[in-house]
């Protein structure tokens, strides 16, 4: 037994073994893939945020450039326009206004510098400075949002970042006059840009076709550091500085050029960190499954431990011995369900067997106390008959025939006999007694000559009509009538007994049934009995057999019994 166990056990070890390699290889794969799903799937957005920010920036560089120009345009549009804003720049304030008016009185559209620039930056919200050059002059008009209608600086002193700049053509000598630069909001456009996914590590610069910076931006993941870097590569025209990154142009349709750059060791990071939660996934997903599984086996291990003692101990002699069932719901819970079942059945049957040979051995004591002398019985009997005979007494001499049929019947130890042989026995037990009460019994017995051949287990019919002369006959009445059909239908042999006598409640009838399908009791050592007669023709014909009792209510009682002969 000992061996028995440590071959199971190193058989369950050797199973958890592979499966947990088994588990192990499948996780390991499926993380694998997983990530590398996932790096391609992070490339793939990167690569789409710089895409989507190149775009939306050249969409805005666009609008700023168009903007731009055609304030410039309409700066131009006309020839007095321009020396206009000369005057603006070598006049008093007074002077200038004066000076406008007398245009506008001599025919020419009215046009004053500082309203203009008012005008823009209320048509304009998204504009935070306007600068204005002439060649001719050494000082610059600058207006902002909090000084839209501007002032004249000191060119040194003016210093304008991330602005659009559009010349300013004179339309009667087509040469340049001057330059007209714009600075536009950033904000709106640095926190569309930001809520790009993947943008976090990106550097975005854009530089006008004169090399002026014209644009900045830096995702939230970018380090100071880092952003010195791109500066210091800029300044120095030297993008070769940065080896550690990833450095892409692009020119826009506007001539403007966008570089973006990315950190090499930060999108490193960014990738380690976006795969590594599966990682982490995976590792506890193959922990948990492989303690899962040793747990699993163990308990299975276990269970099944329990269930081969219980074997080895039946096997062994000890009938009693069962599965315990203190176990969870599962497939061995089943299986030891049904092996307890089995065990049950088994016993049960090994019982049964033990009782009806028990009955069977005292069956065959009482038969051979009753042959202390068969030939002197019937010899006996036979004088009496023929004594009646001499007598003219036929109907005494019958009785006397049929009584001594019976003791031949009952001191045969021939333990089975043909449907037909059975019937006749029972006919001359119910002719006793309708001698015995002359016009108050009548009964039928009627066997179809195909089945009157079919063996059964000798007195397997006898007890279910005794036991009706002693629970429901009554005679106090004369009309107590039995009868007894035998038949075959569907291939199967039918046997109906029917009487009338003392009815059964349905409680009663649903007792019975029971009781008739249960094992014989430890005291019951007599062969006579419906539950005798079950269980006798249930061992002669296996599941086919079918026994069942019914009645009417007050009066009569039905017992069907059904099997296959074949």
């Amino acid at each position: 037994m000992l061996l028995k166990n440590h071959i199971m056990q190193a058989s369950f070890a050797h199973l958890i073994k592979v499966y947990t390699a088994i588990i192990s290889v499948m996780v390991v794969l499926a993380t694998t893939v997983f990530v590398a799903v996932s790096i391609r799937t992070y490339d793939a957005e990167v690569d789409q945020a710089e895409n989507t920010a190149v775009v939306q920036i050249g969409q805005m560089l666009n609008q700023n450039q168009q903007v731009a120009a055609q304030f410039a345009t309409q700066i131009t549009s006309s020839a007095n326009n321009l020396p206009s804003i000369t005057k603006y720049f070598t006049s008093s304030i007074s002077d200038y206004s004066n000076y406008a008016i007398d245009k506008s009185i001599a025919g020419s559209p009215y046009f004053f510098w500082p309203t203009e620039s008012r005008q823009f930056f209320t048509q304009h919200d998204q504009v935070t400075q306007v600068t204005l050059r002439l060649l001719s002059q050494n000082k610059v008009f600058v207006a902002t949002q909090d000084n839209p209608g501007g002032a004249l600086y000191s060119a040194k002193d003016v210093h304008q970042k991330f602005a659009i700049n559009a010349p300013l053509i004179n339309q009667t000598t087509l040469e340049t006059d001057g330059v007209l630069s714009i600075s536009f909001d950033q904000h709106e456009l640095k926190r569309q840009l930001a809520q790009i996914r993947a943008v976090d590590p990106f550097q975005i610069v854009v530089r006008s076709d004169a090399d002026d910076e014209i644009f900045y931006f830096a995702g939230k993941r970018v380090t100071t550091q880092q952003q010195h870097d791109l500066k210091r590569a800029l300044a120095s025209d030297n993008t070769t500085m940065l080896q550690n990154y990833h450095v892409t142009k692009k020119r826009l349709s506007s001539g403007d050029t966008v570089t973006t750059v990315l950190n090499r060791q930060l999108l490193g990071r960014l990738i380690i960190g976006h795969v590594l939660p599966l990682i982490l996934l995976g590792l506890i997903l193959l922990f948990g499954l492989s303690v899962g599984l040793w747990l699993t086996f163990r308990r299975y291990q276990h269970q099944f431990n329990t269930i081969v003692d219980t074997v080895q101990a039946v096997s062994d002699g000890n009938l009693d011995a069962r599965v315990p069932m203190n176990v969870r719901p599962t497939d061995l819970h089943t299986l030891a369900d049904g092996i307890n079942a089995m065990l049950e059945e088994i016993h049960q049957h090994i019982y049964t067997i033990y009782q009806l040979q028990i009955a069977q051995q005292e069956a065959n004591r009482k038969a051979l106390q009753a042959q202390i002398n068969p030939h002197f019985m019937s010899n006996t009997l036979e004088y009496i008959r023929m004594a009646a005979l001499e007598a003219n007494q036929p109907e005494l001499a019958n009785v006397v025939y049929s009584f001594a049929a019976l003791l031949w019947n009952n001191t045969d130890l021939s333990s089975r006999t043909t449907l037909k042989q059975e019937v006749k026995f029972i006919e001359k037990y119910v002719f006793l007694y309708q001698v015995r009460f002359p016009d108050r019994l009548a009964y039928q017995f009627t066997v179809a000559p195909d089945v009157a051949g079919v063996e059964i287990p000798k007195f397997s019919l006898q007890p279910i009509v005794e036991n009706y002369f002693v629970h429901g006959v009554n005679f106090s009445r004369g009309d107590n009538a039995l009868s007894l059909k035998a038949w075959r239908e569907n291939g199967l042999v039918h046997v109906r007994i029917v009487d009338n006598g003392r009815g059964l409640t349905p409680a009663a009838v649903t007792a019975v049934n029971q009781k008739i399908r249960q094992p014989l009791a430890e005291d019951q050592q007599q062969s006579i009995g419906l539950q005798n007669v079950y269980l006798r023709l249930r061992d002669s014909f296996g599941d086919s057999f079918k026994m069942s009792i019914s009645s009417a209510g007050e009066q009569g009682v039905t017992v069907d019994i059904q099997f296959d002969d074949q």
